[in-house]
């Protein structure tokens, strides 16, 4: 995802080419800072992490050059800086990777910030409505838990199922990792200790910085050996609520009592 500071960094320097470097060359370089960065070929365990920040900066810059589009629009905001006239304006966020579309059609954001409120908030009762639906055969039941929307909880005999869904007006790395400390609480008050354990959270958000970041952090947990088994299973699914666009976070579960959330959510 491109950053909204793209125009304070120098991708052409982050993957160490020229500004006017073909898309060989690009790809070129990339191949070989990726085999240089890879976490997995790191030996030093304390430099792990290093180098799964320096993968994200080099994802972030070779998502924007490699594409003609993005390129073009990078070069020109490189160029100089923007005109007054335009600094009310927001650049716009799109996602870098593959995405599915949600239970409902993409909706135009409202310029009225009220009136996108209400479109949201009608969105989510909607979402919430098949979240119940789906969720039937585990038996979910809404059991509030702050900070977040609304929560469900299900068991069946060999089966403990979690539904929760948050919504964030900004979601920034920082944002991010509070919500990881929220759901690392709710995984501690909800897991259960002898049935399979299977946890969905669902982040909604307005606005985005840092998305390869943002995702990276939530990926990162949901992907640790604790949240990753049929026995301890943890999905986060991160959504854009101005398009109704999300991204899967985690092994998906597949599992016939959830199974029916997860295609209210579009995730297949």
């Amino acid at each position: 995802m491109e950053s909204r500071n793209a125009t304070r960094k120098d991708y052409y320097a982050v993957l160490g080419v020229s500004p006017d470097a073909s898309i060989s060359q690009i790809k070129k370089a990339y191949r070989a800072l990726a085999h240089q960065f890879h976490p997995d070929r790191v030996a030093a365990e304390e430099d792990t992490q290093a180098a799964m920040d320096r993968m994200v900066e080099i994802n972030e810059a070779f998502a924007v050059v490699s594409d003609a589009k993005k390129r073009a629009s990078y070069d020109q905001l490189r160029a100089g800086p923007p005109k007054a006239a335009d600094s009310s304006e927001s650049p716009s966020v799109e996602w870098a990777m593959p995405v599915e579309p949600t239970a409902e059609a993409a909706v135009t954001p409202a310029s009225n910030s009220a009136v996108a409120d209400s479109v949201s908030q009608d969105f989510l009762q909607k979402l919430k409505a098949l979240v119940a639906q789906g969720g039937a055969s585990a038996n979910l039941q809404e059991e509030p838990a702050k900070p977040w929307l609304w929560s469900f909880q299900g068991k069946t005999w060999g089966g403990n199922y979690s539904v929760s869904m948050r919504l964030c007006p900004v979601m920034n790395p920082n944002v991010a990792r509070e919500n990881v400390s929220q759901v690392q609480a709710m995984i501690k008050k909800r897991r259960s200790a002898w049935k399979s354990n299977i946890f969905l959270f669902i982040v909604g958000f307005q606005t985005i910085s840092e998305g390869e970041t943002v995702l990276k952090i939530f990926r990162s947990f949901c992907n640790q050996d604790a949240n990753s088994t049929t026995r301890n299973l943890v999905n986060i699914v991160v959504m854009d609520m101005k398009s109704r666009r999300s991204v899967l976070c985690g092994k998906r579960a597949h599992e016939g009592n959830i199974d029916p959330v997860f295609a209210a959510l579009s995730i297949h």
